[in-house]
């Protein structure tokens, strides 16, 4: 019986080290605030030029703010009022030339710059709305919100947008609408 106890133990003790490297790795910087005006925030915490940001947090602005965040790579997001992003995902390697990067974002206009990620021979970018998802091609773009609809607009580069199944590649000078409904 007593060996039952031990082995149980320690299992216990080892899923709670388990899982306190796993948060620990997850709650690693990928980036900081390097900007911000006005109200936005960082996950729960106000938002103050030098704020880490990590994976998973939601980046959010209040009326009239504006929040920029810099990427390990260089990478710069910037957001504008009322938006709301969550970075899903970022792994940058440049001994193995490979990064990965996965936003969502919400609502809100952002602008978006490739860093030293857009230059890897193996990369995989993505900005995802609620109804599009932008492929970012070593890029620099806009996105938000434009008479009642969504918007993409590249400023540099260019970006494959991929909604309602179909897609379609924004160049350099170039917009597109990505959510706006067919009329009847």
């Amino acid at each position: 019986m007593w060996v039952l106890r031990t082995i149980f133990c320690f299992l216990g003790i080892l899923c709670l080290v388990s899982a306190s490297l796993v948060s620990t790795v997850s709650a690693a910087p990928v980036g900081k605030v390097t900007k911000v005006q006005k109200q936005a925030q960082v996950g729960s915490r106000p938002a103050k030029v030098g704020t880490s940001v990590s994976m998973n947090q939601r980046l959010r602005t209040g009326p009239g703010a504006r929040l920029q965040i810099t990427f390990v790579d260089g990478t710069n997001l910037t957001l504008g009022e009322n938006a709301s992003v969550v970075v899903d995902k970022f792994v940058y390697n440049p001994a193995k030339s490979t990064g990965a990067m996965a936003l969502s974002s919400a609502k809100g206009a952002v602008r978006f710059s490739t860093g030293k990620i857009g230059s890897m021979k193996k990369k995989d970018v993505t900005v995802s709305t609620p109804s599009a998802a932008l492929a970012v091609r070593g890029t620099e773009f806009w996105m938000g919100p434009i008479d009642g609809h969504q918007g993409a607009y590249v400023l540099d580069g260019k970006v494959d947008v991929t909604s309602r199944g179909r897609t379609a590649r924004v160049n350099r000078g170039y917009g597109m609408d990505i959510n706006k409904r067919r009329r009847r």
